[in-house]
């Protein structure tokens, strides 16, 4: 007596947002048997859309800091002006400066854990600690200034 089996479409991963690469893998298989895998590099879903529709503005900024975590306030940024703009508002002078300070803080930080965990990558550790050590003073300005140092809701 034979046993029938079918091919199967399983998703795998992705594992973890934080991982060097998100990784997800769509597997055929039969059984314990892996006949095909395709990877989707960079795939990662956090149903963030499908939250918006059921918060209020205020509500939803923090979900924005989880969308790219290592430049939350850009991503905060980016939500507050588009939500400006549909409403017709317009921040004032002091806040837009603030903001832009904030922003371009972030963007060197995130640059500098890039830099940091591409030289690592590529077998040099000393740019890692430099960079790292670099970054931790930006993200002490953040901690004095929104309590936090990785999810930013300050925008």
């Amino acid at each position: 007596m034979a046993i029938y089996t079918e091919e199967m479409l399983v998703n795998m991963g992705p594992q973890h947002p934080s991982t060097h690469g998100v990784l997800n893998l769509k597997l055929k298989t039969d059984g314990e048997i892996v006949h095909d895998a395709r990877p989707n590099i960079g795939y990662l879903h956090r149903c963030a859309e499908k939250i918006g529709e059921s918060v209020t503005y205020a509500q939803f900024v923090p979900y924005t800091d989880r969308m790219d975590y290592v430049a939350a306030m850009n991503q905060n940024l980016g939500y507050a002006l588009a939500v400006e703009k549909l409403m017709g508002l317009e921040a004032p002078p002091r806040a837009n400066f603030i903001r832009v300070i904030m922003a371009e803080l972030n963007r060197m930080a995130s640059h500098l854990l890039f830099m940091s965990c591409y030289g690592l990558d590529m077998g040099a550790f000393t740019p890692f600690l430099y960079g790292f050590r670099e970054r931790e003073m930006i993200l002490d300005l953040f901690e004095q200034t929104c309590g936090a140092r990785l999810t930013y809701n300050y925008i």
